[in-house]
């Protein structure tokens, strides 16, 4: 074991002359000394020497990997090897000193390199860290570069620079300090930043990104850290549990302004077809003339592009799916055709939220419903996301829907089930695909009601329960299944009443969609 190396820099100063101070690295004392001469020739005084700020404390041990480790002071370096050699003399030696040779931006870089393809929200996650790096200062933004210029140089995909729809964070200089040296409180101050500018829910994922970043750093790439700062950080308290649920009068007016948007959607590319066929040949004196025609002659030609329309009612179909399968939206339009099983009326997802695979009952009025879909594509619903999403807010505004989110749909799925009285808690948690069952307790408000009746019906004066030590007990002839006590008294809803053979109304002639409160019947495509 070498003595410590002093890697401060040299200094040349001047008497009486601040102004000719110069510092030199301490590998570069051959300009410090030209420097030296330099002066020198100009009849000046000067004295070179090298600090006593930076000593570097080397280790070479037999059977053990060489240790580098830089301190301020040459007996904080002279402490620091014998103390490693007395932990290894004795077995308990643990490296830190690779926490304190990198930064934490640097290990975000080789986290986007090397985990993000192993994570099933990578998209969600390289967007955050990107935006990280973007906020952290020129440091941040310089490796954020290079590491898009690597990406590109292996031909893959490259996230545009841009963060337009990002609320952007001023606190995240710490993200260049040495791995070591990042404290609970550099994180803590970036959530109390960030609760100013995002909802405590946005904040707190942010917690759940960097606790898994941390776990890799520290378990798989083996940082070894005194204290993990992650352990101590508070996360924002909030509650933002939904209780949403569809009365029957909503999911009537949602179903019809959802029948109107799929009419739009299928019915814009005939009407365009016609009206284009229809003014062919045609010259106008300018591109306004020309869509002042054409407003006319597609409000003409309107009614006939209806009759030749086929709706294909992708909304309509997605919000009976959400409803009676309690799916997640991604779960849903990421279904394909070839996981249908018509015959044992199951759909599987091969990934979820939670990470397993399961499959979804479908009950045999949504098959059928499914089953007028047109099958020649590879998606069950062949509409992007960004469009259902719209189309969704924009549904509910026209039919005065306020505050529902298509999340609401799966809670409406669970909470009618729980209603029925007809399902135990096993079977809630196998139809929603929650792995803790402590999810489905938020359901078990509309179980009340029915167990105060059961309560009521095994406490009567009917013989079923006797008197011990002043207390009503049941008698063993009065016992309740769980089925019974969960049971409610059934509540039939538009959606339980509705026809699902069909989707349309069976004349279109003279119907103004925007004036009725019909619902769009599914057409037959067999007979189409």
């Amino acid at each position: 074991m070498s003595d410590p190396v002093n890697r401060s820099r040299f200094i040349v100063t001047v008497k009486t002359r601040d102004d000719l101070t110069a510092y030199f690295p301490y590998d570069h004392f051959d300009e410090a000394e030209a420097y030296f001469q330099k002066l020198r020739q100009k009849k000046f005084k000067p004295r070179i020497k090298q600090l006593d700020e930076s000593f570097l404390a080397r280790i070479r041990q037999t059977g053990y990997p060489v240790l580098n480790m830089t301190f301020g002071t040459e007996q904080e370096a002279i402490d620091f090897q014998n103390e490693v050699k007395a932990q290894r003399s004795r077995g308990l030696f643990i490296d830190y000193t690779k926490a304190r040779q990198v930064t934490l931006a640097e290990l975000l870089v080789r986290y986007l390199h090397e985990e993000l393809g192993h994570l099933k929200s990578k998209d969600i996650i390289a967007y955050k860290i990107e935006g990280w790096l973007q906020d952290s200062g020129p440091l941040g933004v310089e490796l954020l570069k290079a590491y898009r210029e690597d990406l590109a140089s292996q031909n893959k995909k490259v996230r545009a620079a841009a963060f337009q729809m990002r609320d952007s964070s001023t606190a995240l200089l710490w993200l260049h300090k040495k791995l070591a040296e990042v404290t609970t409180v550099d994180i803590e101050d970036y959530i109390k930043e960030r609760l100013e500018a995002v909802a405590p829910s946005t904040v707190d994922r942010d917690i759940d990104i960097l606790k898994a970043i941390f776990k890799v750093i520290t378990t798989v790439w083996d940082y070894n850290l005194i204290k993990n700062p992650m352990t101590a950080v508070r996360r924002p308290r909030y509650f933002n549990e939904r209780d949403r649920r569809i009365s029957s009068s909503e999911e009537e007016k949602l179903l019809s302004a959802l029948a109107q948007m799929d009419l739009e959607r299928c019915l814009e590319p005939v009407l365009s077809e016609m009206a284009d066929d229809y003014v062919a040949g045609q010259h106008f004196g300018s591109l306004s003339a020309r869509k002042k025609v054409m407003a006319v002659v597609r409000s003409e030609l309107r009614e006939k592009a209806i009759e030749a329309t086929d709706v294909v009612p992708y909304l309509q179909a997605f919000y009976y799916f959400q409803v009676l399968t309690g799916a997640r939206r991604g779960e849903t339009m990421s279904l394909t055709w070839d996981r249908i099983d018509f015959t044992a009326g199951t759909a599987y997802l091969p990934e979820t939220k939670n990470g397993r695979a399961r499959k979804l009952s479908l009950r045999q009025s949504l098959l059928d419903i499914l089953a007028d879909l047109p099958q020649d594509t590879e998606k069950v619903f062949d509409v992007g996301i960004d469009y259902l999403v719209k189309n969704w807010k924009r549904a509910c505004d026209s039919a005065g829907i306020d505050d529902l989110h298509i999340h609401d749909c799966r809670h409406e799925a669970i909470s009618r089930l729980a209603e029925s009285g007809s399902f135990s808690i096993s079977d809630l948690q196998q139809f929603s695909g929650h792995r803790d069952v402590r999810m489905l307790m938020r359901y078990s408000h509309l179980c009340a009601s029915r167990l105060a009746k059961k309560i009521n019906e095994c406490f009567n004066d009917k013989g079923q329960h006797r008197i011990h030590k002043g207390r009503k007990l049941l008698r063993k002839g009065a016992t309740i299944s769980l089925t019974e006590v969960l049971a409610y008294e059934d509540t039939p809803t538009a959606l339980d009443s509705q026809p699902v053979s069909t989707l349309q109304p069976a004349s279109k002639e003279g119907i103004e969609l925007k004036d009725t409160a019909k619902i769009y019947q599914f057409p037959s495509r067999q007979a189409a």
